[in-house]
Formats: C-alpha cells, structure tokens, sequence
C-alpha cells in the first residue's frame, strides 16, 4: 500500500483537531504539523537531524581541486613560454651576428646572418671550417671542436642539459625519462632536441624550432655550409625519420627539457 495514501487521512485529521485547538487557545502550532507530511515524504523524521557520527561534509575537497587544477595549468603555460623562449634562442642565432675566431688566440670577428642564404649564418670565412665559436668557447679546448652539443645546450639556456653537453650521444644518455626513442607516430614539440648516431662515436643533434604535420624544421649547430655553420633544416617525420643530407647518421629520438 502507498504510504502517502495512508498518510494522507491522518494528516487531514490532524489538521483539524489542530484548527479545533487553535480556535480555543488562539495558539499556532499548525505550520510545524504542516511540514510534518514533507518530512515524511523525505524519509527524516519531522524535528530530527543526521544520525549520530554521520558525516555530512564532503568526501573531497574544492578548494584542494581547485588549486590542483590550477597548478596543472599553470605547469602547462609555464611549459609553452619556456619551449618558445627556445625557439626565440634558435630565431635569435640564425638572424644574428655571432662571433668566431679563424685561429686559436686569433681576432674575435662577427658572422654575417643569411649568407650564402637566408637559412644559414656562416661562423666563419671562405672555407675556413675553423670551428671555433662563442658556443664551444672558442675551442680552447681543441676536443671541443665538434658544436652542434653546444648549440643545443645554449639554445635551452644551459638548463636540464646532459653533464657532457658537447657530445651528441649524451643527448640520448644523459637526460633520464626526458629520452623519447623514435617513433613514427610520436613527434617532438619546438624546444626539443632531435639527435642521430653513427658509426663509432659520431652523432650530431639539431634544435626542433617548429612542427607542422609530420614536417619537423630544426634549427642546428655545427652544420651546412663548410659544416660551421647555424642553419634551418627540414625534416619528414616518417618512416624510418628524419635524414640528414649526408645520410651518414640515423635518427635515435629527441630530448626534452621537461
């Protein structure tokens, strides 16, 4: 049987021995009787509260989401700004004049940005290939010649960089869970720094400054024209990756400073 069906009449009887009071007393009890049906109908009994020890609070805390949800977004952004700073960098060595020396204790002299195209800026003159910059310290130590690392590790600011910064392999090696091994399906992001092995010790790595599809423009120490030079490079995320133009290397993955 519906308990309201049986409520109901009890209620109405109710209300009239209270109307029948209330003309004899002029009391006003009736608005607590009223609310005892709804009270009913709730499944609390009219002028009881929670059982004793049980919790009424919330099982998780907004302000504790709110201020995870904020932290998370604020990791991201700080992220974004960071990754473009890097790219900023690799803008900024490309575009501007950087200084080289053609011999060790030589005269310090400036490149000209954009020569012999605007994808290149030459740190050196005619086919000196001296290899000897402002990013590997000029080469005062001659094992320092090779300076594609070097580039790299200025273009993060010298932050989350492998210990051995001027050796390609340690971009692999060197930076924990921050390794990613290639993958077709898995890309870099600008500020990442893509990096090949060869035979023996050789390697070479290059700064990811834009992603667009499966192309991957970098922007690389130690490279293109006499091979001393800083210069933008394009690359197809596919197959077995990224080749470089001397095909002497085979891409292994990127690095990531977060």
């Amino acid at each position: 049987m519906d308990n309201r069906r049986a409520i109901a009449p009890v209620t109405a009887v109710l209300l009239f021995l209270t109307s029948a009071l209330l003309a004899l007393t002029g009391a006003t009890a009736a608005p607590a009787l009223a609310a005892a049906p709804f009270a009913a109908h709730s499944g609390t009994r009219a002028g009881t509260g929670p059982e004793p020890g049980t919790d009424t609070e919330p099982d998780t805390d907004p302000d504790a989401v709110d201020e995870g949800v904020d932290e998370a977004v604020d990791g991201a952004v700080n992220e974004a700004a960071e990754r473009q700073r890097i790219v900023d960098r690799t803008t900024d060595a490309l575009t501007t004049p950087k200084r080289f020396r053609l011999k060790p204790g030589g005269p310090v002299l400036r490149s000209v940005p954009g020569r012999p195209d605007r994808d290149t800026n030459y740190l050196g003159k005619g086919n000196s290939n001296a290899n000897m910059n402002e990013y590997n310290g000029f080469a005062r130590n001659p094992n320092a010649r090779q300076w594609c690392g070097f580039f790299a590790a200025a273009m993060w600011g010298r932050r989350g960089v492998p210990a051995d910064a001027g050796s390609s392999r340690a971009w692999r090696t060197g930076v924990g869970r921050r390794w990613h091994p290639y993958a077709a399906g898995r890309l870099p992001k600008p500020g990442d720094v893509l990096m090949w092995a060869g035979r023996g010790t050789a390697g070479h790595v290059g700064v990811v400054a834009a992603v667009s599809g499966t192309r991957v423009t970098t922007v690389e120490g130690n490279t293109g024209y006499h091979s001393d030079s800083i210069a933008r490079q394009r690359y197809e995320w596919t197959g077995a990756g990224p080749v470089l133009k001397d095909r002497s290397k085979t891409i292994q993955g990127f690095a990531s400073r977060f």
